[in-house]
């Protein structure tokens, strides 16, 4: 998935994501903040060559790494999920319902 999303974005035919590569990327899911010499024991590769992949996958844009915060533990005691499907750009669509006084918190999910 992370290799279809990396070629639609740069126009090419060819992906540069691997196994290893998408198995940094799930490490990475489970905690973002995980050591890359605990990365390079679980995916086979040492710390200098995770961190290398690592800074790759960035660059490429096929990965971002992010915070992700609790609506409720920042003041916000209302909530309503709402489940929009997109194609396409998903900024302008942020964008709008960021705009939208309603809306305090806006979050954008792959998958």
């Amino acid at each position: 998935m992370a290799s279809r999303s990396a070629d639609s974005r740069n126009g090419s035919g060819s992906s540069s994501v691997d196994a290893v590569s998408l198995a940094i990327i799930e490490q990475l899911q489970e905690d973002g903040r995980r050591p890359y010499a605990a990365i390079g024991k679980a995916v086979g590769l040492s710390e200098a060559a995770v961190r290398q992949r690592v800074q790759k996958l960035l660059d490429q844009g096929v990965m971002q790494i992010v915070a992700v915060t609790d609506p409720l533990t920042v003041g916000l005691r209302r909530q309503a999920m709402v489940g929009i499907n997109v194609e396409g750009d998903l900024d302008p669509v942020a964008e709008a319902l960021s705009a939208m006084a309603e809306c305090e918190y806006v979050v954008m999910t792959a998958g």
